[in-house]
């Protein structure tokens, strides 16, 4: 069975830090233990609670606020299973102001490719 991917602890304390506000049915308290809720809320108003969102909500947050996307490819061929890099790049009205900005590292997976990714995005939206 397929399932959603969640951002880490991490990266969720860096949304927060970042002001991500948006509704979400996990939390992950203050020790990083995951909780579910039946109701969606904005959990990051509380000192001792974190939004927990899926990547792909954190990934269309950054696209929808600040308008820069983060993207997961897999780059082949690979000997050592290595594959995936992230790429970020700003939007204006559509239109991309320059190239996609690639990561240095190779990952295992799409999901740690784009968790790296979400990380290295919200440091740009925190200068």
């Amino acid at each position: 069975m397929i399932e959603e991917s969640y951002v880490s602890f991490e990266t969720a304390r860096m949304l927060k830090e970042a002001r991500f506000d948006v509704p979400c049915f996990n939390q992950y308290t203050d020790r990083g233990t995951v909780w579910h809720c039946d109701c969606p809320e904005n959990f990051n108003i509380s000192q001792c609670a974190t939004s927990c969102p899926t990547q792909a909500l954190a990934a269309r947050w950054l696209r929808e606020v600040h308008r820069i996307v983060v993207d997961a490819t897999l780059i082949p061929p690979s000997t050592d299973g290595n594959a995936w890099r992230y790429f970020i790049g700003e939007m204006d009205d559509m239109v991309w102001n320059g190239d996609y900005v690639p990561s240095d590292e190779f990952y295992r997976t799409y999901e740690k490719a784009l968790e790296a990714g979400l990380q290295e995005a919200i440091k740009l939206i925190k200068k």
